[in-house]
């Protein structure tokens, strides 16, 4: 995410501009010091050598090179190249912004939908806090394989302790042979390699202290051991490296909703809604994975980085501070003939201009356009570590804080809730398909019921008919079943519904 300076543009007061000048962080002098100090000393060589190291014909020759970087520096159409350059890449990072996934959204939804009876409303609750608990691994899972500050949050020391096991163990094959020793140690470091891949991850991401705080743990034994069959499985397979799956959580998750809707938790249309919510999740991180994936066409980032150090190069002669007049006095002198200056600049001038030891508007320019380059290429991968890139890890504490915050989702201890309500569901099995239509009941409140009616033509759920005399007919007919007035723990009367199995 880029550095935030919106309070320091609050007023309209004398002298904002030069408050935002004065900052450091992700400023324009932060990207390019480095590059300007190498340039201007560059400058001031070649301004040395001419000025105290060339004779005569040797200035000649340099300002004859003078001219000609002049003329050429102008063909070049830096500001087309860069201004569509900058656009499209401007453009492709405010939209890898907008496809992060906040998932406030879909925890609105499960508070709203995944709601019980007084008897089943904890079941409820251990169902919202597992949905969220696989999105939220999901989301973890997706940015570990794109960006570098969730890669390095969850990498963990044994890395450093297994590099070092390698790199013993090959320094034993090459010393010592092929001896038991050596294939011990090289045994030893290839199963903490194995050991460590995408079991040692989800473990780390367990440890993680925002992990804990919030959820206790965010991936039980179970679901590790499923990821452990899966990375076996692709490696015997392709022989690649396994990155786990941010789909599978999903997967999951949408299975409870599946659950949740057999038991009666909702209906089958607010079960549809919340599909579409997962699916959406999943969209996002999917165009997330696109973009990673797809940068721009290497082609054009390199017609682009040639054409600006080209033609500051060219700068780096044409800007050069030259006197083609005392060139000429000097030739002429020399030859004891008369020399016409060099034409450089405007003609009636021949060089006469001010000698500016520093080179004011030059580095003007330079902070201008490098600077515009500079911009493209820091947003270019957003999910890096730089001061413009994305706080993933920020989002990542803001999506965990949220569930702890959110109502609905309150547990004294969240570690008995982990486990999706698997005594619940274990015994569920899915519908009869020979069956097209399969009923089941559902508790329904006062509101529950108005909304079926509304939702449904003609008030087929209700079977009240339409207009203002089935409203009446369905709230009439919800107080006298006993709905209540909205409380998911005061439940109403068993009204059956049919859905597809």
């Amino acid at each position: 995410m880029t550095v935030s300076y919106s309070e320091t543009i609050s007023s309209s007061q004398g002298g904002v501009f030069i408050k935002i000048l004065l900052l450091w962080k992700g400023s324009l002098y932060k990207l390019l010091y480095t590059d300007l100090i190498v340039y201007l000393i560059m400058y001031y060589a070649f301004n040395i050598i001419y000025r105290a190291c060339m004779g005569p014909e040797a200035r000649q020759s340099f300002e004859l090179v003078v001219k000609f970087c002049e003329e050429m520096d102008k063909s070049i159409p830096l500001s087309f190249i860069l201004g569509f350059f900058v656009a499209g890449v401007i453009g492709r990072w405010w939209q890898m912004y907008l496809n992060i996934p906040w998932l406030n959204r879909i925890s609105f939804f499960a508070y709203g939908i995944l709601t019980g009876t007084k008897d089943s409303f904890e079941t409820a609750r251990r169902l919202r806090l597992s949905i969220m608990r696989y999105m939220n691994l999901g989301w973890i899972l997706l940015m570990h394989s794109i960006s570098e500050q969730i890669m390095h949050r969850f990498s963990g020391q044994e890395e450093e302790e297994q590099d070092m096991r390698s790199r013993l163990a090959y320094l034993f094959d090459r010393l010592r042979g092929m001896n038991q020793l050596s294939a011990e140690l090289r045994s030893n470091s290839k199963k903490v390699q194995e050991e460590r891949g995408v079991r040692g991850l989800l473990e780390n991401i367990n440890k993680c202290p925002e992990v804990k705080l919030h959820f206790r743990k965010l991936v039980t034994e179970a679901e590790i051991e499923a990821f452990v069959r899966a990375e076996g499985e692709y490696k015997n397979k392709y022989q690649k490296k396994y990155v786990p799956e941010y789909w599978l959580p999903l997967q999951w998750a949408a299975l409870l909703c599946k659950k949740a809707m057999m038991h009666g938790f909702c209906d089958p249309r607010s079960m549809v809604m919340m599909m579409e919510e997962i699916e959406e999740v999943r969209g996002t991180m999917q165009t997330l994975v696109i973009y990673n994936d797809v940068m721009i066409p290497l082609v054009y980032t390199q017609v682009v980085i040639i054409a600006v150090y080209s033609f500051f190069l060219l700068q780096l002669f044409s800007q050069q501070f030259v006197n083609p007049k005392l060139t000429a006095d000097l030739l002429s002198a020399e030859r004891n003939v008369t020399v016409t200056p060099i034409s450089i600049g405007n003609k009636d001038n021949h060089g006469e201009v001010i000698d500016m030891y520093f080179p004011v508007f030059t580095v003007f320019q330079f902070m201008f356009l490098m600077g515009w380059l500079k911009v493209a290429m820091c947003v270019m991968n957003p999910f890096g570590d730089d001061d413009e890139d994305f706080h993933t890890s920020e989002i990542l504490n803001y999506n965990l804080e949220w569930i702890k915050k959110s109502p609905g989702f309150e547990a004294d201890n969240l570690f008995e809730y982990l486990e999706a309500a698997e005594m619940e569901f274990s015994a569920v099995e899915p519908p009869d398909p020979t069956e097209r239509l399969k009923p089941f009941t559902v508790e329904k409140t006062r509101w529950q019921a108005l909304r079926d009616f509304l939702l449904c033509r003609g008030g087929d759920a209700t079977s009240g008919g339409g207009g203002a005399r089935g409203w009446q007919r369905a709230a009439a007919s919800s107080e006298h079943n006993g709905g209540g007035g909205g409380d998911p723990q005061q439940s109403g009367a068993s009204i059956p519904l049919t859905a597809k199995a």
